[in-house]
């Protein structure tokens, strides 16, 4: 039995949706739970293996291991401690969804003010662009 051209589409969907929601799932583990704020020094993060120097605006996943190396600092935002916290190195810690383990158990992070998840944008497309002026946008005659 052959199916006709819609029933093709319906099961498509429905096939492409299956296979969307099982990858979902297996990314939940990986959950985002911090934003990091700023960085100084080296920091490296190991997610899922592999290693990667944390910077400003990076996400930290659920599990990821940190590496602070000597004189480092990271501070980052972690969404459901709702609070900035800031790590020293040396140093090795674990970022989970309910906080932060610290290996060596030095007294080298510490918390200072509230902060919240990034909320999504309505918008999409475009460029962020920080530090610098507005260039100011002429009209369709071409005229500033």
């Amino acid at each position: 039995m052959q199916l006709q051209p819609p029933a093709r589409c319906i099961s498509a969907v429905v096939l492409a949706s299956a296979i969307g929601l099982s990858l979902g799932i297996s990314q939940a583990s990986g959950a985002e739970v911090a934003l990091v704020e700023s960085v100084s020094g080296r920091v490296v993060a190991f997610a899922a293996g592999k290693p990667a120097l944390l910077d400003a605006l990076d996400v930290v996943s659920e599990g990821t291991q940190l590496d602070l190396q000597a004189n480092s600092e990271l501070r980052i935002c972690h969404y459901k401690m709702r609070q900035f916290l800031t790590l020293r190195g040396p140093l090795r810690a674990s970022i989970s969804l309910d906080g932060v383990a610290v290996e060596n158990r030095k007294a080298v992070l510490t918390t200072a003010g509230s902060c919240a998840a990034p909320a999504p944008s309505s918008y999409s497309g475009g460029i962020v662009i920080r530090g610098v002026a507005p260039i100011p946008v002429s009209d369709a005659s071409g005229k500033p």
